[in-house]
């Protein structure tokens, strides 16, 4: 289960984490790439961890994208958007976020509480 949490932390760094309205437009076509060599799909993945495991990837791509949160207390699953896993992270002290991890490993930053 570590190896699976590393895997899917590696691919969700590696193939980093772009906000939906704009442009995703890698900036290294080789990250993405390296992240589905596998040819699995990551946001599969991802959904199968524990729900320790799974926030652990959400506070990653939370931080990643510079949005405030100390830590995701909890998730929910919510409907798929556009045949995409959905999640809603809550951060402690309050927040949330609704958070796409596409096939190849990005985390799409869908709905943010500082806007």
């Amino acid at each position: 289960m570590k190896q699976l949490l590393w895997m899917a932390g590696a691919a969700l760094a590696l193939a980093g984490c772009q906000e939906t309205d704009e442009p995703a437009a890698p900036a290294n076509a080789s990250a993405n790439w390296t992240a589905n060599a596998s040819g699995e799909d990551i946001g599969q993945r991802v959904a199968a961890l524990s729900d320790r495991e799974r926030n652990v990837v959400f506070i990653r791509a939370i931080l990643d994208a510079k949005l405030p949160c100390q830590a995701v207390k909890t998730s929910q699953r919510m409907e798929d958007q556009d045949g995409r896993p959905l999640w809603r992270a809550n951060c402690s002290g309050g927040g949330s976020h609704m958070i796409t991890i596409t096939p190849d490993g990005t985390a799409n930053i869908v709905s943010r509480s500082d806007r």
